[in-house]
């Protein structure tokens, strides 16, 4: 049986449950640390170098939860998981290229992963297209991960 892709409305929800985690693991450190709110919203150094540090605890975040549980917390709350095109449970090697390509999927605020995923019509976007994966309904696949 080949899997089906979760809704996107559900995908997006997840996704943006998993942002605020990300966020928070980036800012608040930051603010712990003296930044001010300020200096994290205003054009300069600051905000460039915590924007970088945000990309790569996200990069860190998706490929570490993914790779080991077929999931995010985000993902895990929403009742979807990550699975290879033939419904196993990913590797680093799939982890990793679907999560190499958020660079290029978030453009535009996610617009680009949107875009391919509505078009091509099978809940794939660049990531997925690189890591032979798809995100899918938890429920859906009688084998469980972690």
């Amino acid at each position: 049986m080949t899997p089906q892709p979760a809704p996107l409305p559900r995908r997006t929800v997840a996704f943006l449950f998993d942002q605020f985690v990300v966020l928070c693991l980036g800012v608040l450190p930051a603010l712990a640390a003296g930044v001010t709110f300020t200096e994290l919203v205003a054009p300069g150094q600051v905000r460039t170098t915590v924007f970088l540090i945000l990309c790569g605890i996200a990069f860190v975040y998706h490929l570490l939860f993914e790779w080991a549980t077929d999931r995010t917390p985000g993902k895990r709350l929403f009742g979807l998981r990550v699975v290879t095109d033939d419904g196993a449970s990913i590797g680093f090697r799939e982890s990793f290229l679907r999560n190499a390509l958020r660079a290029i999927d978030g453009l535009g605020y996610w617009g680009i992963a949107v875009a391919v995923i509505l078009l091509r019509g099978d809940g794939k976007r660049l990531g997925d297209m690189a890591g032979h994966t798809l995100v899918v309904s938890a429920d859906e696949l009688s084998t469980t991960s972690g």
